[in-house]
């Protein structure tokens, strides 16, 4: 039998050659049954992951959108509202320093009016005070004139 020259460069037989043929043939064929079988459903789920995975970051990107657009919108809501319920804050503040001045200058002008009041009783009061004070010194000087000419008279 005779040898072929790349069979010698590497001292292989006739018999491991066609073993190698065989075997490339039995792996080309398991390669073919395994693909239909195995590669293919398996290379199809991973695409069908791809793709659902895919999906999924559409959606939580589009979900994370709307989320910031609520968020800014809540956001402007409260800064609006806070806005509000300070402009509303002052004007009641305004309107119950409004009344607390009116009510202390009404108690003012009542207390100035009962000062006036409490200043003219007295004053009368005075001069009510002056005219009996006055009287009753006249009455007095009258009596002690009275007691000093009987004095005076009887000695």
């Amino acid at each position: 039998m005779e040898q072929n020259p790349i069979l010698d460069l590497f001292k292989l037989t006739n018999e491991d050659a066609q073993m190698i043929v065989v075997g490339t043939i039995f792996i080309y064929a398991l390669y073919f049954a395994l693909r239909s079988a195995l590669f293919n459903p398996l290379l199809r789920h991973v695409e069908e992951r791809e793709g659902v995975t895919a999906g999924a970051l559409h959606t939580a990107g589009q979900m994370r959108q709307k989320a910031q657009a609520l968020r800014q919108r809540y956001d402007e809501g409260m800064l609006q509202a806070r806005i509000a319920a300070n402009k509303e804050r002052s004007e009641v503040v305004g309107q119950a320093k409004v009344a607390a001045n009116a009510v202390v200058a009404e108690a003012e002008s009542l207390a100035a009016k009962e000062l006036q009041a409490g200043r003219q009783g007295i004053g009368a009061a005075l001069q009510g005070a002056y005219a009996r004070a006055e009287t009753e010194a006249k009455v007095l000087a009258d009596t002690l004139t009275a007691k000093v000419d009987s004095q005076l008279t009887v000695h």
